[in-house]
């Protein structure tokens, strides 16, 4: 064999042998390639965990897990009291839930709702600043009764959450019902309908200062404003408490009636929709949630993890605070779902605090047709009284309730007292439009103009904007109070910023294209 042969095979040797290097070598790296972006278990539809707003601080600690896991994670978060019905009306949307209470989860049906766990239990207790505590001569001791008395006779400026779409809202109602009733051994349709259970329960209800949506935004306007007493989940209040002191703020001292607690027990429970993958992840989730580490993790969040409710970690549930973790947590018996259902429409009738509402309603060019049937359906349902009872909106005969209808300005101011009132106003709306792009701030100027002449001790006040966004550059005036939260509810990705201004100022919220009007509607309905 020559010389230069030699050298060709050679040549040819190492070529192949480079070739090789590189195949090889592309196929690892598009395996490490395949590995970093594999696609997340679940991902087609993502998994979407349905949860109560208040687990919103431990969506951190999930997620971690997920990303870990691979698994696409989603979370929706909605009142506990609300729960139920988006389950029973999107099933599919859903893969998991996360309630506050089992109370809630009953009414969802059997065969779309398994595998429920409690995860924690959490106590929705009252707290008082000390010098008030100290002043009415509250104790451990204290029953229902006396904190009844002190709102009756004044001597508590109390807040609570929304009673008809949050759970620690509905608990707390729900004590003083068992209070009020002489502690049954469950609360009946019965004791509902005693006069004087219903006079004193008007009259207490007169008293809470303001009932705002979720328990985030309560604690948030608590420690903005100069109040002496709420309602709310022992761990928002013991974070509540960090931020007092931290602040060299009076701190609260909590209470729990000695004669029951309403006790959550936060179930998280898997929504049927016959898929092997989305089970299997679910139960990754409940396993992880359920873990020695994680509940050490919950118990430092101020989550207790045993039913009987003793916890060993005195750093965060200080008896300074009022806590007596050696204690077991006395329960009050939720009664069954027709009663509670009855109770919650008997605070919609009788003891919520009337309300003055104002709704601003959008006719410029920008929305028509669509928009506009929208818009009058959203309408028909909220005011009349047969549609408004069937989504817990409906508003009583102490209310009251004025629609202004706007083009570029405001032009006439509907009172809505009956039936006839509604049909007129519908058909004052229903397919009309009223000049070019609309100046938002005209209407809802004129709003606070007319709710100014209320009572403000005897009516909640608010004002409802709907309109599609697009906004002439108009400035709200330097003049004007804004003790009255202003809720715009805009059909449109686009939020004009006078509306961001407002809502900032008022303590109001702004409601994007994504939330459809009845839904918005049933938020601020809980602000009242």
């Amino acid at each position: 064999m020559g010389l230069y042969r030699k050298i060709t095979i050679v040549k040819i040797a190492i070529v192949f042998l480079l070739v090789a290097i590189v195949f090889w070598g592309a196929r690892s790296s598009q395996k490490e390639l395949n590995n970093a972006f594999a696609v997340p278990s679940g991902s087609e539809n993502g998994f979407t965990i349905l949860s109560s707003s208040e687990n919103e601080d431990l969506e951190p600690m999930l997620r971690e897990f997920a990303r870990k896991n691979k698994i696409d994670l989603r979370f929706e978060y909605a009142g506990s009291v609300t729960i139920p019905d988006m389950i029973k009306s999107s099933p599919q949307d859903y893969d998991a839930v996360w309630s506050a209470s089992s109370i809630w989860n009953a009414s969802i049906p059997s065969n779309l709702l398994k595998n429920s766990k409690s995860i924690f239990v959490n106590p929705v207790i009252f707290a008082v600043k000390e010098s008030r505590y100290k002043a009415l001569g509250f104790s451990r001791d204290t029953v229902v009764n006396d904190l009844v008395e002190a709102i009756e006779a004044g001597n508590l400026k109390f807040m609570m959450p929304s009673v008809t779409k949050t759970n620690s809202g509905a608990s707390a109602y729900i004590a003083f019902l068992n209070g009020l009733a002489g502690n049954p051994l469950v609360l009946t349709k019965e004791d509902l309908t005693l006069p004087a259970l219903q006079e004193r329960v008007e009259k207490i209800f007169k008293r809470v200062v303001k009932n705002y949506g979720g328990d985030e935004h309560l604690i948030d306007i608590f420690q903005a404003g100069e109040y002496d007493a709420l309602v709310s989940y022992e761990s928002s209040l013991i974070e509540l408490n960090k931020q007092l002191i931290a602040s060299n703020k009076e701190p609260l001292r909590f209470i729990y009636p000695s004669d029951g607690v309403s006790v959550s027990d936060s179930p998280f429970a898997y929504i049927d929709n016959n898929d092997s993958e989305k089970l299997e992840i679910f139960y990754k989730l409940q396993n992880f949630l359920l873990s020695v580490d994680t509940q050490q993790k919950l118990e430092g969040l101020g989550r207790r993890t045993t039913y009987g409710g003793q916890v060993s970690n005195v750093e965060v549930f200080k008896e300074s605070y009022g806590i007596d973790g050696t204690a077991y947590l006395s329960p009050i018996k939720y009664p069954a779902g027709p009663v509670l259902k009855t109770a919650l429409a008997l605070y919609l009738d009788m003891s919520r605090k009337p309300a003055a509402v104002a709704f601003c309603l959008d006719l410029s060019e920008g929305m028509e047709g669509r928009s506009n049937k929208q818009l009058v359906a959203a309408m028909e349902k909220i005011l009349i009284r047969e549609l408004a009872v069937e989504e817990m909106i409906q508003f009583s005969e102490k209310d009251k309730i004025f629609v202004i209808p706007f083009g570029y300005a405001p032009e006439k101011v509907y009172s809505i007292q009956s039936v006839a009132d509604t049909e007129s106003l519908i058909s004052g709306i229903k397919g009309v439009t009223k000049g070019f792009r609309a100046d938002i701030c005209k209407p809802v100027e004129f709003a606070i103009k007319i709710l100014n002449d209320v009572d403000s001790e005897i009516y909640t006040k608010s004002i409802v904007l709907i309109t599609n966004g697009l906004s002439r550059d108009g400035r709200f005036s330097s003049d004007i109070s804004y003790d009255i939260p202003v809720f715009s509810i805009v059909s449109n990705s686009r939020i004009p910023k006078q509306l961001d201004e407002i809502s900032r100022l008022t303590g109001g919220k702004v409601f994007d294209e994504d939330t459809d009007i009845i839904n918005a509607f049933k938020e601020i309905r809980g602000y009242n």
